[in-house]
């Protein structure tokens, strides 16, 4: 996948998705503003509804702050509210990263999850969270001794990045080059095992 110096930042700016949300709310506003007396009854104030949500988007995707970060230390996630302290995961910790895009084109959402190895719980203090038990059921129906003990253990952090501009090329080769026995899932994995597909370019930061 060549070389990679520095980090690789995933910016929140404008996508398809988000473009297409606030052009089909903005017309829905304009539609109850234009036809007072043709519109269904349901339709009343809805600009009470999408307004503050178009002006949220816009201002979300206006941000260009920071989502996800990966650098030679690890992978920092960001939260969607600035005044929320970003959760850190060193390169040690992380087990796979997983980032893919689902939906059809006009409402395409992603989320990129980071699999987290936390240590073995004891019979004191069994384990509170239901997606840890949740992939401890998936793991106990795998045949793969190799898949069970990479990811037994282990608990997902979750970010959607609907909103972001992100290049997989880019985040594939960031991650492989800084921590080569990271596996990739999703559209990571297609990009990791294709190489530079394209050579796609980004409006996110490096």
């Amino acid at each position: 996948m060549g070389q990679f110096k520095g980090s690789y930042v995933v910016r929140y700016g404008w996508t398809r998705t988000g473009v297409l949300s606030v052009m089909v709310m903005v017309l829905l506003i304009g539609a109850e503003g234009f036809l007072p007396h043709a519109k269904p009854p349901e339709m009343d104030h809805i600009d009470l509804v999408f307004s503050p949500l178009t002006v949220w988007i816009a201002a979300v995707c206006f941000s260009h702050r920071k989502r996800v970060q990966v650098d030679k230390q690890g992978i920092t996630l960001y939260r969607l509210l600035p005044f929320r302290r970003p959760e850190f995961v060193a390169w040690p910790e992380v087990v796979a990263v997983d980032w893919s895009t689902e939906g059809p084109p006009w409402r395409r959402g992603s989320d990129l999850e980071v699999y987290r190895h936390t240590p073995r719980q004891t019979a004191a203090c069994p384990s509170a969270s239901p997606r840890r038990e949740a992939l401890d059921t998936y793991l106990a129906t795998q045949v793969d001794p190799d898949f069970v003990a990479a990811f037994g253990n282990t608990t997902r952090i979750r970010r959607s990045t609907t909103l972001c501009r992100i290049d997989p090329v880019r985040l594939a080769t960031a991650i492989t080059c800084l921590a080569p026995d990271v596996r990739h899932f999703g559209d990571l994995g297609d990009v990791a095992l294709g190489g530079q597909a394209g050579g796609r370019q980004s409006d996110a930061t490096s």
